[in-house]
């Protein structure tokens, strides 16, 4: 079953992210989440899709959407689903005349389609994201309603970032958070602890960006209860300037990241969570599918010197 055809590109541009704009699932880690799909056990050629995405004669919406605390409304995608043996085409799995409306409390924010590839943008003057807040969208199109709930993480916060040894775990030296030409480090040089205060929510993603942005790699869900994750060096150039995104995500992106198995292809090497196992992705919506989530994210940046460079 060819990976793009397969669902439509579920989770569509918000994988080929706007310049500038945060990507909570980087298109590295995207490109590895659809090819584990295609290539799931079962997910043969022999398989009936509708075992993974509803009856085959049947269109399904798919909505994609992560609203980001303390960050304008998102630009909302929503497409269609075809059948599997028709060759993917944006222009026509794309929804352009939706209507498509992110509530809040007793407040509808009623979102506009630019006209083409399914793209829709927030009315000009929304608000900031609220953290620890209930949102829920309606999408209403091809006579069906997609509605789905998502309650935002609270504002994360990188505390510290320390360079600790490997094996007492005694901090060799502190990053400063707001510099990443001042922090360096030598390759594999100790481990990288980022600390902050844990909170309620059910996991955290890291992604590195390497240089390149179009050069990084995301990790399944990381579970953080004493606000500490460390950064393996096998995630990390050898060299060169990076920054790290780190995300709390609310239950809807948690469910959808755990139940993707994305083939050891990420740089973190491993996809779902130890013992997780889903015959299909958990989307959280009713009437369609794709993802309607939020996250928080704070991010750091530090320089990697060769090994034998020392400053």
């Amino acid at each position: 079953m060819n990976d793009r055809t397969m669902n439509d590109k579920i989770m569509n541009d918000e994988l080929n992210d706007k310049k500038g704009n945060t990507r909570l699932i980087p298109l590295a880690l995207a490109v590895a989440i659809l090819a584990g799909l295609a290539t799931h056990p079962g997910c043969s050629s022999e398989r009936d899709p509708a075992t993974l995405f509803g009856p085959a004669e049947r269109v399904t919406i798919v909505v994609d959407a992560v609203l980001y605390v303390d960050r304008t409304l998102p630009e909302i995608i929503v497409t269609r689903t075809r059948a599997a043996n028709i060759a993917f085409a944006e222009e026509a799995a794309a929804v352009n005349d939706a209507e498509v409306t992110v509530l809040q409390g007793l407040a509808e924010y009623r979102y506009e389609s630019v006209g083409h590839l399914g793209r829709y943008l927030p009315p000009p003057g929304s608000p900031k994201v609220r953290p620890n807040t209930e949102y829920r969208i309606r999408v209403r199109a091809l006579d069906r309603e997609v509605s789905g709930v998502t309650v935002t993480p609270g504002r994360i916060s990188l505390d510290e970032i320390a360079i600790v040894e490997e094996t007492s775990m005694e901090v060799i030296r502190r990053f400063e958070p707001e510099s990443t030409r001042r922090n360096q480090v030598v390759y594999r040089e100790g481990l990288i602890e980022i600390r902050f205060d844990p909170l309620d929510v059910e996991a955290y993603q890291v992604v590195v960006l390497e240089g390149d942005q179009d050069d990084e790699g995301g990790s399944p869900p990381l579970e953080a209860r004493d606000g500490r994750l460390l950064l393996p060096w096998f995630a990390i150039g050898s060299s060169g300037e990076h920054q790290v995104e780190v995300y709390a995500l609310d239950r809807n992106l948690f469910d959808f990241l755990r139940s993707v198995e994305a083939s050891g292809q990420n740089a973190f090497g491993f996809g779902s969570l130890a013992g997780d196992t889903f015959e299909r992705p958990v989307f959280n919506l009713d009437g369609g599918i794709g993802v309607f989530g939020s996250a928080s994210v704070d991010t750091f940046g530090f320089v990697v010197l060769p090994e034998d460079r020392s400053g």
